[in-house]
């Protein structure tokens, strides 16, 4: 939401100065305004940190890194959903949180080694 409490258009993006969001302008690179500062025009070459910065803010980057994640965050959910599918309840298709699934698991395999031993 803005300053008036409106909400953002769908085209707002983040602005990597201050980290609030502000609407993208036409053309606009998603840089900070500060044409000239810190190299490009002659100035100061780019720290290895400024360079860093300026390549994360591209739209390809961003676009790269979110894809990445959903990726991570599918495969993460498979394996919590392969090892839900191993562990004993009741109801059997009881939804358990991350967390229960992890505790569940945990007994189990202390259940299975207490078998093995006795």
């Amino acid at each position: 939401m803005n300053h008036h409490g409106d909400l953002l258009p769908a085209d707002s993006t983040r602005d990597i100065c201050g980290g609030m969001p502000r609407k993208r302008e036409r053309g606009s690179t998603g840089s900070c305004g500060l044409a000239g500062v810190g190299g490009g025009g002659g100035g100061l070459p780019l720290s290895r940190e400024e360079r860093r910065r300026r390549r994360r803010a591209t739209l390809k980057y961003r676009t790269a890194h979110a894809t990445r994640e959903r990726v991570r965050v599918e495969a993460f959910n498979v394996a919590f959903s392969d090892l839900r599918r191993l562990l004993p309840t009741l109801p059997p298709d009881k939804k358990l949180s991350k967390i229960e699934i992890l505790r569940l698991a945990i007994c189990y395999i202390a259940y299975l080694n207490h078998v093995l031993e006795a």
